[in-house]
């Protein structure tokens, strides 16, 4: 049933997707949906919930790793590679559950889940400024812009939507997630965390 249901969200979005034909493709009654699922909504939550719910401990988990990086005793300095972890786990997390991310990022309007990327985005900007206050705090001069936080969120979500929507291979994805890390938390230190010349 999953499989049926996967398929008539992916062609028709979830506001069209007709649980009757989920049904009929799967070969049961619309009574054995009910048995398992509380209504349609339940049925897509069933896909994309877990992989959605995973993504958010990976973001948290490394902005919280990042956090005592930052509050350690050396001032940080960026090097290029240093985010090859989070990309590569990125990546392969969204790649593993890659039709559960399609249909969050395209076919989730009328859910519970159509605004999961702003949420993304949100905990993104939220990690990254307390990052950058911890590092201004570490250097005389220093502040935070806050609204190029909040721009430098909005810009690290979508060069992952748009991997995600280009349908580069899980490889490819890595090779360009790499580069487009580094090139993000570069920008980030020069945009987000202001210094004294």
């Amino acid at each position: 049933m999953i499989a049926s249901a996967k398929a008539e969200f992916m062609e028709k979005g979830y506001a069209k997707a007709s649980l009757r034909k989920i049904c009929a493709k799967a070969g049961v009654t619309t009574g054995a949906v009910y048995f398992f699922f509380q209504d349609k909504e339940d049925l897509f939550a069933a896909i994309v919930e877990k992989p959605a719910a995973e993504l958010l401990k990976i973001i948290h988990d490394h902005f919280k790793e990042d956090e005592q990086v930052i509050s350690g005793p050396d001032i940080y300095e960026y090097q290029k590679g240093n985010h090859d972890d989070i990309a590569e786990l990125l990546i392969h997390h969204l790649y593993v559950n890659y039709d559960a991310f399609l249909l969050l990022l395209t076919k989730a309007q009328g859910t519970r889940f159509e605004h999961v990327r702003d949420q993304i985005v949100e905990m993104t900007e939220r990690g990254c400024l307390q990052i950058a206050e911890s590092m201004a705090a570490q250097i005389p001069g220093a502040k935070v812009n806050e609204y190029m936080g909040h721009w430098m969120a909005h810009i690290s979500i979508d060069a992952f939507v748009h991997l995600l929507t280009h349908k580069l291979d899980a490889k490819e994805a890595l090779l360009h997630s790499k580069v487009m890390m580094d090139y993000i938390v570069k920008g980030w230190m020069e945009t987000v965390l202001v210094r004294k010349d």
